[in-house]
């Protein structure tokens, strides 16, 4: 009887150590190909704060959309490339920003807002007052701006934004 035990104990402890090893050689899969686009919305604050929304899709399709305060207001798109694309959402990956918060807190209401999302192919998640958060999404935010704002007449207009 002691034997079977023993046998059944070694056994038990085998299929443990294996199973646990098993895990360890699986690689997490990667999101970058899951990612469909990400984005930045500036808000605005209690004076004339700029409010735009700008949008990189992994296709290499930037959108900019100046709403208010902006230089030029409407809905701007312009191709900058799958690779700067690419390179934009493996920042996203590369700092997890899918594990951040959904929310940091503002001590400062009159300051814009700084709203960070990312489509996947069925869900989206966006991140509100980022600027409150981890600094990699102010980082992110400065990549987005360089890439996604309007600063020259390559850009082609293509319609005018829905305010509320």
């Amino acid at each position: 009887m002691k034997k079977i035990a023993l046998v059944i104990l070694m056994l038990s402890t085998l299929s443990c150590a294996l199973a646990k090893k098993s895990k360890q050689k699986k690689k997490p899969k990667s999101t970058v190909g899951n990612i469909v686009s990400v984005g930045m919305h500036r808000t605005m604050c209690y004076g004339q704060c700029p409010d735009y929304v700008i949008d990189i899709n992994k296709n290499g399709i930037a959108t900019y959309t100046g709403n208010r305060f902006t230089q030029d207001t409407g809905i701007f798109q312009k191709n900058i490339g799958v690779e700067k694309a690419k390179g934009i959402i493996e920042m996203f990956v590369k700092y997890r920003v899918d594990t951040c918060k959904e929310m940091y807190d503002n001590p400062l209401p009159d300051l814009p807002g700084l709203n960070i999302t990312i489509n996947y192919k069925s869900t989206k998640k966006t991140i509100y007052s980022a600027s409150f958060g981890p600094d990699f999404l102010k980082e992110i935010a400065e990549v987005l701006d360089e890439a996604g704002l309007k600063k020259d007449d390559s850009w082609k207009k293509i319609g005018m934004p829905k305010l509320d």
